[in-house]
């Protein structure tokens, strides 16, 4: 199956995820936030990142904007439960609005998740605006 890096900075949210993707057979590598996230992906490459966007130290759009200036990205699936600034919806309209293949909104059941890494597998990765130099 495929390797995944989770990020979320909440430990449960975490535990359910990793949880649901080890049961599909995926191998699964986990940050609490972007500043992790980078460091695992220096050092490793994987087919998918699921990442939160709310997050201490690098929250998940800086990340993104990292992986997209990547010439070998791996496929992005953006979650949200919303922050205390931002509402859930508004989170998931402007990471929609990015070239991420997915956007899920928290909490994220089973049968949600293991289609939406199946189908976002399945799919040719969305192009990248090219860099001005």
């Amino acid at each position: 199956m495929a390797r995944i890096l989770l990020i979320d900075d909440d430990l449960a949210v975490t535990q359910v995820l990793e949880g649901f993707l080890t049961h599909d057979g995926h191998q699964v590598c986990n940050a609490a936030n972007g500043k992790e996230a980078r460091n695992l992906l220096r050092e490793q490459s994987f087919d998918l990142v699921l990442t939160d966007i709310v997050m201490p130290e690098q929250d998940g759009f800086e990340l993104i904007m990292h992986l997209m200036s990547q010439p070998d990205r791996p496929r992005i699936v953006a979650i949200s439960g919303g922050s205390k600034a931002l509402s859930q919806q508004m989170l998931l309209t402007l990471a929609a609005r990015m070239p991420i293949e997915r956007v899920l909104s928290k909490p994220i059941s089973y049968e949600q998740l293991s289609l939406a890494v199946q189908e976002v597998l399945a799919t040719p990765l969305k192009p990248t605006a090219p860099t001005t130099g």
